[in-house]
């Protein structure tokens, strides 16, 4: 059995979920024999070996690995050792306009030496790949939206929302690329109810901003399923995503979705909802209020999103494995 050891550092939401689903569902031939990262992800990986470290020391941990796959740039930055196995980089950012890339030529320089000499490169959509032309396309595997245990009244109750009322709800992490200041102006602008989903370091500007709105912030939580089921409308003005989590579980719930042309966006709404351009604002907002007051038009894009599918999570695994064999492969033909 081929062993792979999966590296990731300061990580979030969709990223940390596909790591996890990746660790504990290797594909045919391969077993995870370590999953390294920073110690505050030891609970999401309590099935998984999971091995708290710094960044510097990841290797020396993982001696018998004949391949290592880092999750974003940091990661892939410090599996490149002398002597070390093959290493598969995927690149979860959209390198010079989201996350640190966005405003720091110095990150840019170091996620590019990460990727050209990593071995393999692995994009979640074409938009993350644009920089690199070498790398393969590949949809993250992720965990199938869970089945809800509340009902939708259930739901609406314990968030004090009426039953006749039209909620748009969000799921994201809360910081300035996801331009959930934007979400806020479109649900008031409709007058409907939101729910935001997440948590961040925008979260205090957020609630002040949401003063006297009918915004609430849920912050972090464990119940997707239920919150998404008991919601009318899913919309996410982000700036830059690689790929849209979030938006394929919308899909999955058989919410209507607005959201920005980034990432795998317009791919994955096909005919399910209405996509705007990353900076129109006003036409983000626009799409929201057109929603939420036409319930004809609402209800037959929530019929295309239930008839949406997501990639299989075994072919996409399948796929993975792909990579790491003929990586594996190179290194014996070469020993």
């Amino acid at each position: 059995m081929k062993k792979v050891a999966h590296v990731l550092w300061r990580s979030h939401g969709g990223i940390r979920r596909h790591v996890h689903y990746v660790a504990t569902h290797p594909p045919s031939g391969w077993a995870t024999s370590a999953v390294f990262g920073p110690s505050e992800l030891a609970g999401l990986f309590s099935d998984a070996p999971f091995y708290a470290t710094s960044i510097g020391g990841v290797l020396r941990l993982a001696p018998d690995a004949d391949v290592v796959h880092a999750h974003g740039f940091t990661a892939g930055l410090c599996a490149l050792r002398p002597l070390r196995p093959p290493v598969v980089t995927t690149l979860h950012v959209v390198v010079g306009s989201s996350g640190r890339t966005a405003s720091s030529p110095f990150s840019r320089a170091v996620a590019n030496v990460a990727l050209t000499r990593a071995d393999a490169l692995i994009a979640p959509s074409a938009a993350a790949a644009r920089s690199y032309p070498r790398a393969r396309v590949m949809a993250p595997a992720s965990e199938p939206l869970a089945v809800p245990r509340l009902s939708r009244g259930e739901v609406r109750a314990d968030l004090d929302a009426p039953a006749d009322a039209t909620v748009v709800v969000t799921v994201a992490r809360l910081d300035r690329d996801k331009r959930l200041d934007v979400f806020i102006r479109a649900v008031e602008g409709s007058n409907s109810i939101g729910w935001i989903v997440g948590d961040g370091p925008e979260r205090a500007r957020l609630e002040e901003l949401a003063v006297g709105t009918r915004v609430r912030l849920l912050g972090h939580r464990e119940d997707i399923a239920d919150i998404l089921f008991a919601a009318d409308l899913f919309a996410l003005p982000s700036a830059s995503e690689s790929y849209g989590i979030a938006i394929a579980e919308a899909l999955e719930a058989g919410l209507p979705v607005v959201a920005t042309d980034t990432g795998a966006h317009a791919e994955l709404i096909g005919g399910a909802g209405v996509v705007v351009a990353p900076d129109d604002h006003e036409g983000f907002i626009a799409a929201v209020k057109r929603l939420v007051h036409d319930e004809v038009v609402r209800s037959s894009l929530a019929s295309a999103a239930r008839g949406r599918r997501r990639p299989d999570p075994d072919a996409l695994i399948a796929e993975l494995g792909a990579v790491y064999d003929e990586l594996d492969g190179r290194r014996r033909a070469r020993a």
